[in-house]
């Protein structure tokens, strides 16, 4: 029983993990194409891109890169759900399960403070 519940859990930690480093690499897909420099690093609040973007850059370029994740992975999770409850009934879970199942899809697709704010204040 022990051994079951760690197996879930980390592979929980691990789904966060890999929701959390797709969601900046969507934001370094984006943000290289018209930013000066951008870089991909990790430190103790975890993975972030940090994009430098002349003053001439185009605005919309600035937003779409700080909502990326959620312009790329919205439709294929949302594709993903909808194959999924074509083909099986849907699961009965406990809240604890639905959270398990929903945090790493709420990493990978909804964006963050700094996102929101990067995109309204791409003007400035």
């Amino acid at each position: 029983m022990l051994h079951e519940s760690v197996l879930v859990f980390g592979g929980y930690l691990v789904a966060c993990g890999v929701a959390w480093v797709l969601h900046e690499s969507a934001h370094y897909a984006v943000h290289s194409l018209y930013a000066d420099s951008v870089s991909f690093g990790i430190n103790r609040r975890g993975p972030y891109v940090d994009a430098v973007y002349e003053p001439t850059a185009p605005t919309l370029a600035i937003r779409v890169g700080s909502l990326a994740p959620t312009l790329f992975y919205t439709p294929l999770v949302a594709l993903g759900i909808a194959g999924y409850l074509s083909t099986y009934p849907l699961p009965q879970l406990d809240p604890v399960g639905w959270s398990l199942v929903a945090v790493p899809l709420a990493i990978l697709t909804i964006p963050t403070g700094a996102d929101i704010r990067a995109c309204l204040e791409a003007a400035q």
